[in-house]
């Protein structure tokens, strides 16, 4: 009697033992075939067949290559012609609404902040006098005209204009321009009471600019020099960024922050470093001498978006930083000296808006630039009383934009995509 083997079995007709494998794959065919394969059936492919079967397999891998390509093609053409109608829509926006946020003065806005939290939404703005207000308005109450009917509380003043205002987290921070330059921090949560007014402590430092406010960082733009405090509530440490220019705008990315001066230069700077010399990126001395940068803003993390005193605005690649070509550029803004001409974004990093000195508003697309997005029936082509000195895109609900604009002491809002027979429909039903 042959002996049991792991894994095998003996057929007595051919004296020998097979994989049990071999067998289970026979059982499943029927009795007949409880054998296991002949000679011919087992025999190792001839090397034309073996060929054959490489080529099959090669086209079907290049049918599956084609096909994913095809596959990648179609989604991209469907992402980019979707891309298209929103360019459109947002374009055809024709409807705005339009409240007085200071009853109380005549200055004009020069800073406005809006923000979700806690199933509200807080509004800030500051003006030329000092004065900074707050409204909170509930999720559950009605957006359009809600600062006209429920007011705007004046907070402080900080005696000189209010130069930016900046969010993050629970926190708000306003700044004030002049020669004794003030920082605000007002907490979100209404039941806080923790509101100080601070400055900081070198005289050196004065005529803050702008801001940018990110986790609990705080960067100043100041005359000459960037001023970074790395806890804003605590003020654990402040750190002076020497520019040799007066700092217009400012920018932050993690341990990096970016600088953009008078003089029309944009640098770099690493918090992590002891040494406060900042490195040169962009530096094309026959476009930036005397055409100051007045914004900076970091899209989809690695482009900067920068503009200049003269309207430009262009896109740069922040891994490549000392290539002085931009990757992108959007033309037709119109300025030729004012240093506040402010620019924003959506949250979905889709569209640009910027103003004026000819007091319009234009919008272009983050994906394609080129000259602005243009539609007879679009508020946009009609322009303001007074300069455009704040902007900003919230997201009200999900898919629905909406920009906010200040000019002179007023509030606008902008349902973008809408017009205004849409509204009528709505309101009919």
């Amino acid at each position: 009697m042959p002996r049991e083997l792991p894994g095998l079995y003996w057929d007595e007709e051919k004296q020998r033992y097979f994989p049990l494998a071999s067998s289970r794959r026979l059982q499943v065919v029927g009795p007949s075939t409880l054998h296991p394969p002949t000679k011919a059936q087992s025999a190792p492919q001839t090397t034309g067949e073996s060929h054959n079967l490489k080529r099959h397999l090669g086209n079907r891998s290049l049918l599956r290559t084609k096909e994913d390509a095809r596959f990648s093609f179609r989604t991209t053409h469907k992402n980019k012609l979707m891309h298209q109608i929103s360019c459109l829509q947002v374009a055809q926006t024709s409807h705005v609404a339009s409240s007085s946020i200071l009853s109380l003065t005549c200055c004009a806005i020069t800073a406005f902040q809006a923000v979700s939290y806690n199933n509200n939404l807080h509004s800030f703005a500051g003006d030329t006098g000092g004065w900074f207000y707050s409204s909170v308005i509930g999720r559950d109450e009605p957006v359009t005209g809600h600062h006209t009917s429920h007011g705007w509380r004046p907070e402080f003043s900080l005696s000189s204009e209010i130069s930016s205002i900046c969010i993050s987290g629970s926190r708000c921070i306003a700044t004030s321009f002049g020669p004794e330059s003030k920082i605000l921090h007002f907490p979100l949560d209404l039941d806080s009471e923790d509101i100080r007014v601070t400055r900081v402590n070198n005289r050196s430092v004065r005529d803050i600019w702008t801001a940018d406010f990110q986790g609990t960082r705080l960067v100043l733009g100041a005359n000459d020099q960037a001023v970074v405090i790395d806890d804003a509530a605590d003020r654990a440490t402040v750190c002076f960024m020497k520019t040799g220019s007066d700092v217009f705008a400012v920018a932050q990315d993690n341990n990096i922050i970016y600088t953009g001066s008078r003089a029309g230069i944009v640098q770099r700077f690493d918090s992590r470093i002891a040494s406060t010399k900042g490195d040169r990126i962009f530096n094309d001395p026959s476009t930036t001498q005397n055409n100051s940068v007045t914004n900076l803003k970091i899209f989809y993390d690695w482009q900067l978006l920068t503009s200049n005193i003269d309207g430009s605005l262009a896109m740069f690649d922040l891994r490549f930083p000392s290539n002085r070509k931009p990757i992108m550029s959007f033309t037709g803004n119109i300025n030729s000296y004012t240093t506040k001409t402010p620019i924003a974004a959506d949250p979905h990093e889709q569209f640009l808006f910027a103003a004026g000195q000819d007091r319009r508003i234009r919008l272009w697309s983050l994906r394609t630039g080129g000259p602005p997005l243009v539609s007879p029936a679009s508020v946009f082509q009609k322009p303001f009383e007074d300069p455009v000195r704040a902007l900003q895109v919230v997201e009200e609900e999900e898919g629905v934009l909406g920009l906010w604009a200040t000019s002179g002491a007023a509030l606008y809002k902008y349902n973008l995509g809408q017009r205004m027979e849409e509204e009528s429909e709505a309101m009919q039903c």
